[in-house]
């Protein structure tokens, strides 16, 4: 039987901390009890604080640990759990830190949830290796840890003995694909099953939004940002944008790319895929029509850019998302 610990951080979300429990305890046990089999638990889960006190969540609900995590001598599996406030977690991770580096030396696999992230790489673990964290905190990863190479479309980085998953409900993900480990695919499709989720979800690029990145303090670029996204619906000439900006081609992207961290063209397209899943979401415009309104001629290309950074088709984008009081017959 695998030994799994849940570290419980201040201010987590309790959901994660739960669910990722439940779908590690139910593992042999759900399923056989559908099927009329006995059941054999797989996993001895226990949830952990660092000083073995109730820990209150983000939502007000207390949770009591099971134990101290410095009562835990050794382990095959810690998942660290996601949290709300991570520069007041930080400020005061001295002793975690310490504790998963501890443990990773013993040579046990650690796994984090959504921005639980930041804490794995807070040990430097993660340095020169990948990882990916909850889509609407990537810059924030990306300037404090420059050095991990960041997936950010990725559901799941599988590092061998440090893995990481993005938005907090991929909990579910990194379970079911820690159950496939461990006991084989057999029982991960069961469990998958069991708790009715599709199983080796690859991406959270459909549900991303693209966060505009204001925080620097380049005021040329800024301005060049914010006629872009004025502007974005029009024919645009980089090489203009950046002798209005009085700097050549060169300097022009060299320096967007450091206060935006992408390059203009990249950021123009971000631009435009938003401005189109917001069509795509609350109109029942064509694909054709949406890629002239936001700058497009030529759809068949537009259709591969979208793709290309949403993971889906217009199509399938619309149907998913689209707002239930416009949803009619689609023509495309």
């Amino acid at each position: 039987m695998k030994r799994v610990t849940i570290l419980i951080l201040p201010g987590a979300m309790a959901g994660p901390v739960m669910g990722t429990m439940d779908v590690f305890s139910q593992a042999g046990i759900g399923w056989n009890y559908i099927s009329g089999l006995n059941p054999e638990p797989y996993f001895d889960v226990k949830t952990v604080s660092m000083d073995g006190k109730p820990v209150t969540c983000f939502n007000g609900l207390t949770i009591m640990p099971h134990l101290c995590a410095h009562d835990i001598e050794a382990t095959d599996l810690i998942i660290v759990s996601s949290f709300m406030d991570i520069p007041r977690l930080l400020a005061s991770a001295r002793e975690p830190v310490a504790w998963l580096k501890k443990h990773n030396r013993k040579g046990t696999t650690i796994a984090s949830i959504c921005v639980g992230s930041f804490l794995l790489a807070e040990t430097g673990l993660l340095d020169g290796k990948s990882a990916t964290t909850h889509w609407g905190y990537v810059r924030e990863f990306q300037k404090r840890y420059p050095r991990v190479r960041l997936k950010p479309d990725r559901t799941i980085t599988d590092e061998g003995n440090l893995l990481c998953s993005g938005a907090w409900n991929s909990y579910l993900d990194l379970s079911l694909h820690l159950v496939e480990r461990y006991c084989g695919r057999k029982t991960a499709l069961e469990c998958a099953k069991t708790i009715i989720h599709e199983l080796d979800r690859r991406s959270q690029a459909p549900y991303s939004v693209y966060r505009i990145d204001h925080d620097h303090h380049d005021a040329q670029i800024l301005a060049a940002q914010e006629w872009i996204e004025k502007n974005y619906s029009q024919v645009v000439d980089l090489s203009a944008l950046a002798s209005s900006c009085a700097m050549s081609r060169r300097t022009f992207e060299r320096r967007f790319k450091a206060a935006a961290g992408i390059t203009p063209l990249l950021y123009l397209q971000r631009i435009r895929i938003e401005a189109a899943k917001s069509l795509l979401e609350n109109t029942n415009h064509t694909f054709d029509e949406i890629s002239f309104q936001v700058g497009y001629d030529n759809t068949s290309f537009f259709r591969k850019i979208f793709t290309k950074h949403t993971g889906l088709r217009p199509k399938e984008y619309q149907r998913k998302f689209q707002m239930a009081d416009t949803r009619q017959p689609l023509v495309w």
